[in-house]
């Protein structure tokens, strides 16, 4: 398997969406192998529809065998997870000691640190706060490194 084969893999987000009431339910499942593919959307194991959101508007591929009302609610679902907010809050609440969070998938996170902190002491305060960011309940990782990438820990929240 090739490295870019590997690093795809590692950004699989995979959601679960139930749509409609009663009789009328529908499952979907709602899969990205990385951050710069679309969304595929299954229902049944089959593709319905590819999702794509570019300069903030959402492209539907194959919209002829998805209903409208519901791609919309997914799309809507989409942009509510929390895995999109997380990387901008980490960078907002310690805006002086990190320099980049980049999500591998919707269970890692790799945060760099900015040149010159202490990062003994970031270690420390980063395991202590980073529960309260999270603010949902499910099992993330954080890989924390500092700039030079010669030091590094790793905080898991479940």
């Amino acid at each position: 398997m090739s490295e870019n084969n590997m690093e795809t893999s590692n950004k699989l987000i995979s959601l679960d969406y139930i749509f409609g009431e009663g009789e009328q339910i529908r499952a979907f499942q709602i899969v990205r192998f990385s951050a710069k593919e679309p969304w595929l959307v299954f229902e049944n194991g089959l593709l319905l529809s590819t999702l794509n959101k570019e300069n903030g508007i959402w492209i539907q591929i194959g919209a002829d065998r998805f209903q409208d009302e519901c791609a919309v609610n997914i799309e809507k679902f989409i942009d509510q997870q929390h895995f999109n907010f997380l990387p901008g809050k980490i960078k907002t609440h310690w805006f002086e000691a990190v320099e980049e969070v980049v999500m591998q998938n919707d269970s890692l996170y790799l945060v760099v640190c900015k040149p010159d902190i202490e990062f003994s002491r970031f270690k420390n305060v980063f395991a202590s706060f980073i529960p309260e960011l999270v603010e949902e309940e499910w099992a993330v990782e954080f890989k924390v490194y500092n700039s030079d990438f010669e030091d590094e820990f790793m905080v898991r929240v479940f």
